[in-house]
C-alpha cells in the first residue's frame, strides 16, 4: 500500500513504475504457495497472472512435492469475469470461487466453466468453511491470499488470515474513493482484529512489515 493506505491509483489501471523488490517479494511468496486467492477485480485491472519461471525455485518446489505454479482461485461471488482476459490462457490450473447466484446470471458462465474449475460455495455470499474445507481435501496447505480489499475483508471476517505482509511505497495516491487493503464494513475499535508486528524490512525507502493475527 502508499504511505496513505491506498492500494492503487484512482484509475486502478492506470501503469506505475515497476518495483524491483516489491516485485521479488510478492514472487518469493507466490513461490511458497499451494494456492492463490486473488479477487475478481484485481484479476480484471492486472488481467493475468505472474508465474514462476526461475528453475531454481521451480526445484525448490519440486523437492516440497509441489507442482511448478501454484493453482490460481479468483473470487467472484457475482462471477463478474470475461472469458477474454489473457489470464484464461495462461498454463495454469485455474479455479474460480462463486455462488449460485454468479452462476445463473453471468453472461459468461458456460465458458468460464470450459476455463476453470469453477466451485459453487453458497448462495450469495462465499462460504468460507466449505472453501477452505475442499481446499483442505485436495491437500493444499499453503494459501496466499493477494487481495484486493473486498477478499481481504471477507477473509478476516472468516477467521482465516494469520500472517499479513504488507508492503508501504513511499508515495501518495489519495482519493476519498480509491481502495485499501481492506474494505467491507469495517470495525469499531473495540472488535478490530488485532495484529503483532513480528519482522520489519527496509529497502531504501520502501518498509516490508509482517504481522501476525491475534488470535
Amino acid at each position: 500500500m502508499t504511505a496513505d493506505g491506498k492500494i492503487s491509483a484512482i484509475d486502478p489501471k492506470a501503469p506505475r513504475h515497476s518495483d524491483a523488490a516489491d516485485k521479488a517479494h510478492v514472487k518469493y511468496q507466490i513461490s511458497l504457495a499451494d494456492l492463490i486467492l486473488i479477487g475478481s477485480g484485481t484479476i480484471r485491472a492486472e488481467g493475468k497472472m505472474s508465474t514462476i519461471q526461475d528453475p531454481e525455485v521451480l526445484a525448490a518446489r519440486s523437492v516440497r512435492g509441489q507442482s511448478p505454479q501454484p493453482i490460481i482461485c479468483v473470487v467472484s461471488r457475482s462471477l463478474d469475469l470475461s472469458a477474454d482476459l489473457p489470464f484464461f490462457q495462461q498454463d495454469i490450473e485455474r479455479w474460480i470461487f462463486t455462488t449460485r447466484t454468479g452462476l445463473e446470471r453471468s453472461p459468461d458462465a458456460s465458458a468460464l466453466q470450459k476455463l476453470a474449475n469453477v466451485v459453487e460455495l453458497g448462495d450469495t455470499d462465499i462460504n468460507w468453511d466449505h472453501a477452505y474445507t475442499l481446499m483442505s481435501e485436495k491437500g493444499i496447505n499453503k494459501i496466499v491470499a493477494l487481495g484486493g480489499g473486498s477478499l481481504s475483508a471477507a477473509l478476516i471476517q472468516a477467521g482465516r488470515i494469520d500472517d499479513w505482509w504488507l508492503t508501504i511505497w513511499p508515495v501518495i495516491y489519495g482519493g476519498h474513493n480509491v481502495p485499501t487493503p481492506v474494505e467491507g464494513e469495517g470495525y469499531l475499535p473495540a472488535q478490530a482484529p488485532q495484529l503483532r508486528l513480528i519482522e520489519t524490512r527496509q529497502i531504501e525507502s520502501e518498509l516490508f512489515l509482517h504481522y501476525r493475527t491475534l488470535k
